[in-house]
């Protein structure tokens, strides 16, 4: 079956040690559990004071490798943030990440609504980072808490022509955005499920907000890809064309309809 990584990165982690994380050694790596291809973001650009300088750096490491699309990272709180993403679209990515925790903002502020329209208007997704790793592994004078998703789907009908993924959100995170939704998503919202946990938690979260807005990531290398296919494919007990949906499907559809 064709395996896309919808969350996969390329770089080091300041507080924990990465291996494979150099483009050849990440297609290996995930390579080994039948994912053929990934997007890819930086690790560096997390803490760096101005975001974009890890972009074109991440470009030009995918840039010999089909099977790698890069996402840069943007903070709409830098000056100029409007340059940094025309310049992920001119770099040939396909979206943009932002990390609301570390930048010091939240997603219902009126800042990210500017984000999504010029975003939107350049054909690229934005990818919101709920976390970078779980809040019980973080480094004791570096404590980041998890990005509150409330009011997002409010935002998602306001900028129904931006793709949002949410990415690294846990189960009750995501849970929690549908009921704030009602039951009834934005067409253009979509989740990956690196950090969904319990056995058949996948299958879980798939049954309340719908299999059509999950994606499958591995948030590699700083997880083990073996840990996401094991979730999926001895946990779960979808159909065909749900694995075919959550594999590869939703994502390409995605992208085609950026």
């Amino acid at each position: 079956m064709t395996i896309i990584d919808c969350n996969a990165n390329l770089g080091s982690w300041p507080f924990r040690r990465t291996d494979y994380s150099t483009s050849e050694e990440l297609l290996e790596r995930i390579g080994r559990v039948g994912i053929g291809s990934a997007w890819v973001t930086s690790l560096d650009a997390v803490m760096l004071k101005n975001v974009a300088a890890a972009n074109a750096p991440l470009a030009e490491a995918v840039a010999e490798y089909d099977a790698l699309s890069a996402v840069g990272t943007v903070n709409p709180m830098w000056p100029k943030w409007e340059r940094d993403v025309a310049e992920c679209a001119e770099l040939g990515m396909i979206g943009v990440r932002v990390n609301p925790n570390y930048q010091s903002w939240l997603p219902t502020d009126p800042i990210f609504g500017e984000l999504l329209a010029a975003a939107g208007e350049l054909g690229l997704f934005v990818e919101l980072t709920v976390r970078m790793t779980d809040e019980r592994h973080h480094h004791p004078l570096v404590m980041v808490p998890p990005v509150v998703l409330g009011g997002l789907p409010d935002v998602c009908a306001r900028h129904p022509e931006t793709t949002i993924v949410v990415a690294n959100a846990k189960n009750g995170d995501l849970l929690g955005i549908t009921r704030d939704a009602g039951g009834a998503l934005p067409e253009r919202l979509y989740f990956e499920m690196s950090h969904i946990e319990s056995v058949g938690g996948v299958q879980t979260v798939a049954n309340e907000i719908g299999i059509d807005h999950m994606l499958f990531g591995t948030h590699a290398p700083y997880y083990y890809p073996e840990s996401a296919t094991l979730k999926v494919f001895d946990e779960c007990d979808f159909s065909e064309a749900e694995l075919a949906a959550l594999t590869h499907a939703n994502a390409e559809g995605l992208l085609a309809g950026l």
